[in-house]
């Protein structure tokens, strides 16, 4: 039995609101700040990215301009939890033999979304390590599905990565008849992932994902860099050997995107040390308010004074030059 991991559809585009009300597990209905774009038949995500995720099926028409009538909840949510209205709400995966054969469902691999993280889950009993995958999304209510050519493919040797070849490809809009080659690419993107193990401390597979795709890029380009100089594209003059444009270019476009990577994963350690649901969840601090919790924070009275200290104390431990 192999473990695939199919890419979640991106909602990213999609109609999006907030709740106002604070909902209980098993209500059947939503208040949000404005219903606008979501529809009878439509699927809501939930609080993405977080262990209240999850999906439900507006089962009415929507005729109030603040409330949305679904199937029951799972979980209870917070006010101002966001939510996203999609399309989909289940995966199929598929297999084939080669990368641009045709590709073949496999059996009963249909499964909900998890939005909790950026990847659904399928226990494949079946899987060839040597085969190609793709996945599909289905609307469960309508049996609409997206289109396959438009999935981008993966081998299982891909899923110990937090980005694929192809996505690494397709990210530095690359052909694929482009150096790198593909092997070439997972080295890079494995390069990556070990050093982004000592740079960045968090479990978010949307963090990892992204990191990897900057640092891996970074890599790259140093290793076009590289290859412009073993193809002989140098000049030698006088005064000695001077290196082209074409590799200074390189190499300060590749200065460029570490520079991006590290700023994202500092800009990601912020919000870490200031995004905490334990500040919102009343259940927990019971009488308490706010502002006693922040006061007995090392000594603290002042949050922004306690989140500055973390933070650079944090990123003293952590950050790599």
């Amino acid at each position: 039995m192999v473990l695939l991991r199919g890419e979640n559809y991106d909602y990213s585009g999609q109609q999006k609101s907030f709740l106002t009300t604070a909902p209980s597990a098993a209500d059947e209905a939503l208040i949000v700040e404005n219903t606008a774009g979501f529809a009878d038949d439509d699927y809501i995500i939930i609080a993405p990215s977080t262990e209240r995720t999850e999906i439900v099926r507006v089962n009415a028409a929507v005729s109030s301009d603040t409330s949305i009538t679904i199937t029951a909840l799972k979980f209870a949510h917070y006010v101002k939890d966001e939510i996203f209205r999609t399309n989909y709400n289940q995966m199929k995966f598929y297999e084939c033999a080669t990368a641009t054969g045709t590709y073949v469902d496999i059996a009963s691999s249909t499964t909900e979304m998890d939005y909790s993280t950026n990847f659904t889950n399928y226990d494949d009993p079946t899987a060839t390590a040597d085969y190609y995958y793709k996945r599909t999304f289905i609307n469960e209510t309508t049996a609409a599905e997206s289109d396959i050519a438009l999935s981008q493919y993966w081998q299982i040797d891909d899923e110990d990565l937090y980005a694929t070849p192809e996505e690494l490809r397709m990210f530095l809009q690359f052909d694929e008849q482009d150096y790198p080659s593909e092997s070439d690419m997972r080295f890079f993107i494995k390069i990556a992932q070990s050093r982004i193990t000592l740079d960045v401390s968090s479990s978010d597979t949307t963090v990892l994902f992204i990191s990897t795709l900057l640092l891996s890029k970074y890599y790259v380009l140093r290793g076009l860099a590289t290859k412009s100089v073993a193809k002989g594209y140098i000049q030698v003059m006088a005064e000695g050997r001077t290196i082209t444009k074409a590799y200074q270019e390189l190499v300060l476009e590749s200065e460029n995107v570490y520079q991006e990577y590290k700023e994202f994963i500092l800009s990601t350690g912020r919000q870490e040390v200031t995004k905490t649901n334990f500040m919102d969840d009343t259940t927990m601090i019971d009488s308490w308010t706010r502002a006693d919790i922040i006061g007995l924070m090392n000594g603290q009275t002042d949050a922004v004074d306690f989140q500055q200290d973390y933070r650079f104390s944090y990123f003293g431990r952590n950050r790599r030059s």
